[in-house]
């Protein structure tokens, strides 16, 4: 169905309504999404400093924020889980909309055994972050960006007249290694530990993109038919 501004079901109404973008940060592994209500101006310096890192759109009045809890990562008695706040904005693609999705600051805590919990705080520095709660974004390691858009159907996809949704994501890993660590494992560097780590967030991205964009398509074939 292709948009107009008209029409109560357009494309642009669709990408408005708040559990849309809700839908994508879900993501397949259904990962708990809260909007931001109180948006203040640490997190708006923030998120201008986010968009000029990956060349994003700069931010508007209309942007929305989230914070979206990842299902985590289980060891034996512990859960570590990640919580990201990410700005979402629609954009306008000629006569279409889409979406900018830009990852603000990001931050992980442990949930699980106490001991295990204690020895995560320790080993990680959590225990000290209390005491020096000021973050003004320098210590920031990862940078995203994942644009949403609208698919027209082509004449070569004539017997197809459904648009579709694809995304691209962009991601930068940037990691601290301590100069001991290096040198007690063998072979490794810097660049080569942060392309490894890149690499496997690259893979979660590769494997829940896919699932997430289906799931927002049939929530909009299901909104259409409503």
């Amino acid at each position: 169905k292709i948009d107009d501004d008209d029409d109560d079901k357009s494309l642009h109404a669709f990408f408005s309504l708040p559990q849309s973008a809700t839908l994508l940060l879900r993501g397949s592994k259904n990962n708990q999404v809260n909007e931001v209500q109180s948006v203040d101006e640490e997190l708006l310096k923030r998120y201008r400093q986010s968009c000029e890192k990956v060349n994003a759109l700069p931010p508007t009045s209309d942007d929305r924020f989230y914070e979206v809890t990842t299902s985590g990562v289980k060891f034996p008695g512990l859960n570590v889980m990640t919580v990201v706040t990410i700005g979402v904005k629609i954009t306008n693609q000629g006569d279409l909309p889409g979406y900018e999705f830009v990852l603000i600051k990001d931050s992980t805590y442990a949930v699980g055994n106490r001991l295990f919990v204690w020895f995560f705080n320790k080993v990680t520095g959590k225990d000290k972050e209390s005491s020096n709660k000021k973050d003004d974004g320098d210590n920031q390691s990862t940078f995203s960006l994942n644009k949403v858009r609208v698919v027209v159907p082509t004449l070569s996809t004539e017997n197809n007249t459904m648009i579709s949704f694809e995304s691209n994501p962009y991601l930068r890993v940037q990691v601290q290694f301590p100069s001991f660590l290096l040198k007690a494992i063998p072979g490794a560097t810097k660049e080569k530990s942060e392309k490894t780590g890149s690499d496997a967030m690259r893979k979660v991205l590769d494997a829940d993109g896919p699932a997430a964009l289906d799931a927002f398509q049939q929530e909009y074939v299901r909104w259409l038919e409503s």
